[in-house]
């Protein structure tokens, strides 16, 4: 991975990437997307080929907290690290968009624009993907996405937003189906929440929306992946950890709920099915 920087009228334009046609491209499509202050999440044609743009301004605030962020912290900005992430588990053999590039507009210290690009995944959104699958699939997915999770867990990476909206599935053909999306919040190293804190995430829906022999095939599929990785957890703790993060979820959807975007509030209580 590489930076290099582009100066534009309204400040310094930082893109990182991994070639330099791809990122002066990138620096190319990013001067008209902060002069025209695009919001984009959506497919576009890029360098000839499908490519997914995530973009858009950062107002003052975020502007700021993003900027004390960098300065005390010395972390990117959300679109700088999703790309670094994303790079990270692929060069661990974990399934994720190919990144392109991604850039950030600096002006006066302060993050002000931010965009990403990212080849288009030949995938379905994971939920709705798995409503098709046979009791059977649906089993085996789900324990492909435990082994999955154990094994970034044990590389001690927190993915921080490990809900299924976050996660798409390949069709049966491929090997391996199951791919990771917005691992922006996370990241590889220490950090304020940990595995538990990912796995409450997941069963913020998944408490409601998969059966207790599917809830059972994904854990039991996580702890053996644990134990394989020789990073080895009690799972009755680690369980009980991810049951508080879980209701804090709740409760934050609770107090906010235009954050559940039209869904109906998951239930409060969770109990984990035993893991023998």
């Amino acid at each position: 991975m590489a930076e290099r920087r582009y100066s534009l009228p309204g400040g310094e334009l930082r893109v990182h990437g991994w070639q330099d046609a791809t990122m002066d491209a990138a620096a190319e499509l990013g001067a008209d997307l902060v002069e025209r202050q695009v919001r984009a999440g959506e497919f576009i044609e890029f360098l000839g080929a499908p490519a997914y743009l995530k973009a858009g301004p950062l107002g003052p605030s975020a502007a700021r907290r993003h900027g004390l962020r960098r300065l005390l912290l010395r972390a990117h900005a959300p679109r700088i690290a999703e790309y670094n992430n994303l790079c990270w588990l692929l060069n661990r053999l974990f399934e994720t968009p190919i990144p392109h590039a991604a850039g950030v507009l600096i002006r006066r210290g302060l993050p002000r624009y931010q965009f990403l690009l990212t080849a288009k995944e030949p995938a379905r959104p994971f939920a709705d993907a798995l409503a098709d699958l046979s009791p059977g699939e649906r089993g085996e997915v789900l324990a492909e996405l435990g082994r999955e999770v154990a094994r970034f867990h044990s590389l001690h990476f927190v993915h921080r937003d490990l809900y299924p909206r976050n996660l798409l599935l390949r069709g049966p053909e491929q090997a391996r189906r199951v791919v990771f999306l917005d691992a922006w919040a996370g990241g590889p190293g220490p950090g304020r929440r940990g595995p538990a804190y990912d796995l409450g995430c997941f069963f913020l829906d998944g408490a409601r929306d998969l059966s207790p022999d599917e809830q059972a095939a994904f854990l039991g599929a996580y702890f053996a992946g644990r134990a394989s990785q020789e990073s080895s957890v009690n799972a009755a703790a680690l369980l009980r950890r991810a049951a508080r993060a879980r209701c804090r979820l709740v409760a934050q959807l609770k107090a906010e709920p235009a954050r559940l975007r039209g869904r109906d509030l998951p239930p409060a209580d969770w109990t984990p099915p035993l893991i023998g």
